[in-house]
């Protein structure tokens, strides 16, 4: 070959590189990671590539009131304590993300949500509160703990301790960024794209970790039946026995007692999967139903349902 044809060759192929990338970022992953820091999509959706079901969210506040933050607490009356996880913190983005934002605009209370010592030690958190007088300082009557059902075995179905070692209560802060990775033009992403587009319509859990199913009518602004699951939904259902939800539901009528000497009511808000949420709606679905809601509900509840 001479140098001549092989130039030619060798500019051909690395325009046809630039190019593919050039066209698919721009056409397709550009949509997943090319957003600014007030614009989200789910989770699951850029985790899995599927550029079919994105839908960004604009960040954006019109309750007349939010609740109380780092900023804002000025040691004044508190009306409700919130202790959760990532739904706690505004997780979804889009508008109006903290539910607290709705519980103090509705109820005209003020609301100030405290960060989970760690990912699992919720029960822990809500006695450190109290333990530290800061109940009782800041006149709160209900203390609301929230969880996404996946993980509530691991958090609550456990032994549990109300005298936790004094560690430092923090305070979420109230302004939510979007935290997207920096992804160039020229990437990996550009073929991940193209993969998984093709690859999900041949199996439900291209990636491990992600379902893409299929629902049995239309529910969604998309014109897809579709609906992407994450798979710890599914993987954990065996973890829902009556006998951990009974653990489950005793530790938190304990929690409840324990509140209820400083005169604060316990509220217990579990967040549905999506699995479970949809469950009745899935086609050709295999997988056994999470029976969490349809054990507890029949259980003596010393707490706010």
């Amino acid at each position: 070959m001479s140098q001549k044809r092989y130039m030619r060759y060798l500019i051909g192929a690395i325009a046809l590189f630039i190019g593919y990338h050039l066209f698919v970022w721009t056409f397709f992953t550009s949509k997943i990671f090319d957003l600014d820091d007030k614009t989200t999509v789910g989770d699951l959706a850029r985790m899995s590539y599927q550029t079919d079901m994105l839908v960004p969210k604009k960040l954006r506040y019109t309750l007349p009131k939010s609740f109380i933050y780092d900023k804002t607490f000025k040691n004044q009356k508190i009306d409700l304590i919130t202790i959760g996880d990532s739904f706690s913190h505004a997780g979804g983005g889009g508008l109006n993300p903290y539910y607290q934002d709705f519980l103090a605009s509705y109820y005209d209370i003020n609301v100030l949500n405290v960060n989970p010592v760690d990912s699992i030690h919720f029960i822990e958190t809500a006695a450190l509160v109290s333990n530290k007088g800061f109940l009782q300082k800041t006149g709160t009557k209900y203390l609301l703990i929230q969880s996404v059902e996946r993980i509530l075995t691991d958090r609550f179905a456990k032994e549990i301790n109300l005298s936790p070692e004094d560690q430092n209560i923090t305070i979420s802060k109230k302004i939510f960024t979007v935290k997207h990775l920096p992804v160039k033009i020229i990437s990996t992403a550009n073929y991940k794209v193209l993969y998984y587009s093709i690859a999900y319509k041949f199996k439900k859990n291209a990636q491990k970790n992600i379902y893409r199913l299929t629902t049995s009518k239309q529910l969604f602004s998309l014109p897809l039946r579709d609906v992407l699951i994450f798979h710890d939904d599914i993987r954990n259902i065996p973890l829902f026995t009556k006998e951990n939800v009974q653990k489950l539901n005793a530790n938190l009528n304990k929690l409840a007692h324990f509140l209820k000497k400083q005169n604060v009511k316990l509220i217990f808000m579990p967040t549905p999967d999506k699995y479970d949420l949809y469950y009745d709606y899935l086609a050709h679905n295999k997988h056994p139903k999470n029976p969490f809601f349809d054990l507890i509900r029949p259980m003596k509840k010393d707490y706010i349902f």
